[in-house]
């Protein structure tokens, strides 16, 4: 019998072989979740008239009402749904094709626990979208970013059979303002290298599959968005902020030993933690800049006079557009408390992390407006068990951009 509080899940494709498989393979769900099944768009949007769904997982390929006109149908009448495409056309052929109304894209054949892990995923961020606060601000926005088309083809590569870094390497080839940001960063003093990195297919080897694409998504956020649109935002400082927050996140995990995974989420989060700026800044251009106006003016931080004007931040916004597109839980949660850690619980040392690289980065900057932002709470400090350890990686973030200073 199904829980009267599980997830609702919808699958649509027109192939019966497809809809029964996908039927055997989620059986034991079947309390977890509950599921219907339609064998086209047009039965999907009948069964959404009648039921209320969290997730819709479709086809592309299908007649009449193909799966991109029923996602841009969905996204319009049901914007709370999470939106994913399990289709063929996700291989590595000339017929890749992305989806802007999509938020995850799985490849067919899909293996039943990928499957299961990207929907267990995605239907776990209710617990941001049931705060009323969230919930909210959510139903005032006019847009959230799509997930960047680069991105999913890198995925896609990176997750095919025969990947290997000089494939991944030629994709990035592929974009030369991207190859230049990689290899700037893998070239920096926050790697020293004993030699210096000429090619993307290198950089892929020397930074790893996790940091690259956590490189990758925030380069192609920053790039999504209209320069006047954000015009209350410096994207040029706040993407070098990000990249250097990642940087610090990561400089301090490997200090501490923690696990080659860690270290991943921490720099990943880091240069991810302020997308929830943007998406404010786009959409309440106006309002938005009057935050910032006051934040500079009065000293207050931003993240305040956000909850006082949205009854939400952008770093709960930013873990929940993250959360959609499918990044890890440890990273979606330090991207939401890279402000303010939750006093409810012990965070994880990942958490600890990006809080003290995010207030360091502000420190040593000196960029103005940032003086609010810079102040590291003691209370925190101690709360996330750090107190001692923070004057050390203050002394070792500072000496790293030092040495990059110089090599500028």
């Amino acid at each position: 019998m199904t829980h009267p509080n599980a997830c609702a899940v919808l699958f649509v494709d027109d192939e019966p072989l497809v809809l029964q498989g996908l039927k055997r393979m989620l059986r034991g769900e079947r309390e977890a979740w509950t599921m219907r099944f339609a064998a086209s768009g047009r039965e999907a949007l009948s069964l959404l008239e009648r039921e209320a769904f969290d997730a819709l997982v479709t086809d592309l390929r299908m007649p009449g009402m193909d799966g991109e006109q029923l996602l841009n149908t969905v996204k319009e009448r049901h914007p709370h749904m999470v939106r994913i495409v399990l289709s063929g056309e996700m291989s590595q052929s000339s017929g890749f094709k992305t989806v802007r109304s999509a938020h995850r894209y799985l490849a067919k054949p899909c293996d039943a626990e990928a499957l299961k892990s990207v929907l267990s995923q995605a239907l776990a961020l209710r617990r941001w979208a049931d705060d009323h606060r969230l919930k909210e601000l959510l139903a005032r926005l006019e847009s959230l970013p799509s997930l960047p088309e680069h991105y999913a083809e890198l995925l896609a590569e990176i997750q095919a059979p025969n990947s290997s870094f000089r494939r991944v390497g030629d994709l990035i080839a592929r974009d030369v303002g991207m190859t230049a940001k990689i290899l700037h960063i893998v070239n920096s003093a926050f790697f020293g290298l004993a030699r210096r990195i000429l090619n993307p297919q290198d950089a892929v080897a020397m930074l790893g599959y996790e940091t690259l694409k956590g490189l990758v998504l925030s380069t192609n956020i920053f790039s999504q968005f209209d320069a006047k649109r954000v015009r209350c935002l410096d994207l040029k400082a706040l993407w070098q902020h990000s990249m250097n927050t990642g940087l610090f996140a990561r400089t301090i995990s490997v200090g501490e030993k923690l696990p080659r995974t860690a270290q991943d989420e921490a720099f990943t989060a880091g240069v991810l933690h302020d997308v929830g700026k943007l998406i404010l800044a786009h959409n309440f251009p106006e309002i938005y800049a009057d935050v910032i106006m006051r934040s500079r003016a009065h000293r207050r931080p931003a993240v305040e006079l956000e909850q006082e004007c949205f009854e939400a931040s952008h770093a709960e916004l930013g873990a929940y557009l993250l959360g959609l597109w499918g990044i890890g839980e440890e990273v979606v949660d330090a991207i939401a408390y890279h402000q303010r850690p939750p006093r409810t619980s012990v965070p994880s040392r990942v958490v600890a992390v990006v809080y003290a690289a995010n207030a360091l980065e502000h420190m040593l900057s000196g960029t103005p407006g940032d003086e609010a932002a810079a102040a590291v709470d003691p209370e925190i400090l101690k709360q996330l068990n750090v107190t001692e350890r923070f004057a050390a990686w203050e002394g070792t973030c500072r000496g790293i951009r030092s040495r990059e200073t110089e090599r500028v």
